[in-house]
C-alpha cells in the first residue's frame, strides 16, 4: 500500500481567487499529495499586502510547496522571502513579478470604466483559452468569474498593474521553477524572462497550454511538479508518475 508523501502542495489561485478550478489537478496529485486550495475573500477589495495577512495564517505546519498561479505570483514571491520555516520550494506558474503589461501601467485607472458581465466572462474565458476552450473548462471559468463582485476583480486587476516584487525575489535562496504557457495571451514569455535573469538556477518549463495551464493540461502539469520535488527534495517519485510530460 502507497504511502502519502509528507508534502503538501499549497496552490494560491489567479485572479477570480475562487479556488473552484483545481478538481483536475488535485486528482492528479492524489494520493501522493494532498493539493490545499487557499481561496481569497470574495467580498474584500484586499491588496497583495492585505491578502499575505490572510494566507500566512493557513499555511501547513509541516513541510509544503507554494504553487502561485498568475495574479499570485506576487504573493508566492513575498511569501518565500519572509523564508517560512516549512516551505521548501516555490514553483511560479504563468505569472510575473512585476507590472506583466507594462505598456498601459499608466492606465490603471482606466480598469474601472472596463465592462464587466456575463458576456465579458464568456468571451473573455474563450479568448484565454484559445484552441483549447472547451465546454467544461469555458464553464467552470465562467462560474469562477461570475462569483466575484465586479469591483473585486478590478481592484485585484489594478494591484497587477501597480506591483513590483522583482527585488525580493532576487534574494530568494529556495528551490524554484516556472511552468510557462506557450501559448498565453495575457502573461506574455517576457515575464519569465525577468524572473531567470535574477534567478538562472531557476527551472523552466516550457508546455503547450493556454493562460489556464493547470486547468487545461492537469495531467502534465501535475507530473511537472512531481518530477521537480524528486529532483529538488528528494522525494521519491510516485509510480504512477511515469506518464510522459
Amino acid at each position: 500500500m502507497k504511502v502519502k508523501t509528507a508534502l503538501t502542495i499549497v496552490l494560491l489561485p489567479g485572479l477570480d481567487g475562487t479556488g473552484t478550478l483545481y478538481q483536475q489537478l488535485g486528482q492528479q496529485l492524489a494520493p501522493d499529495y494532498e493539493l490545499q486550495v487557499i481561496a481569497y475573500p470574495l467580498d474584500q477589495q484586499w491588496g497583495y499586502l492585505q491578502l499575505l495577512d490572510f494566507i500566512r495564517p493557513q499555511l501547513p505546519q509541516h513541510p509544503y510547496l507554494l504553487l502561485a498561479e498568475s495574479f499570485s505570483g506576487p504573493l508566492g514571491i513575498l511569501l518565500a522571502a519572509e523564508q517560512p520555516e516549512h516551505l521548501k520550494a516555490l514553483v511560479l506558474c504563468c505569472t510575473f513579478g512585476r507590472n506583466p503589461l507594462p505598456a498601459i501601467k499608466g492606465l490603471a485607472g482606466a480598469v474601472d470604466k472596463l465592462p464587466w458581465n456575463e458576456l465579458v466572462h464568456h468571451w473573455t474565458a474563450l479568448w484565454l483559452q484559445g484552441r483549447y476552450a472547451n465546454t467544461e473548462l469555458s464553464a467552470l471559468l465562467e462560474k469562477a468569474l461570475t462569483m466575484v463582485p465586479e469591483q473585486v476583480i478590478k481592484h485585484r486587476a489594478k494591484q497587477v498593474l501597480q506591483v513590483d516584487v522583482l527585488p525580493e525575489f532576487s534574494t530568494l535562496t529556495l528551490p524554484l521553477m516556472y511552468i510557462q504557457a506557450r501559448q498565453d495571451r495575457l502573461i506574455w514569455a517576457f515575464n519569465a524572462k525577468s524572473l531567470l535573469q535574477l534567478q538562472p538556477e531557476m527551472q523552466l518549463v516550457r508546455l503547450d497550454a493556454p493562460h489556464f495551464l493547470l486547468q487545461a493540461i492537469p495531467a502534465q502539469a501535475a507530473w511537472h511538479l512531481k518530477l521537480f520535488i524528486q529532483q529538488q527534495l528528494g522525494l521519491d517519485l510516485p509510480q504512477q508518475a511515469a506518464l510522459t510530460g
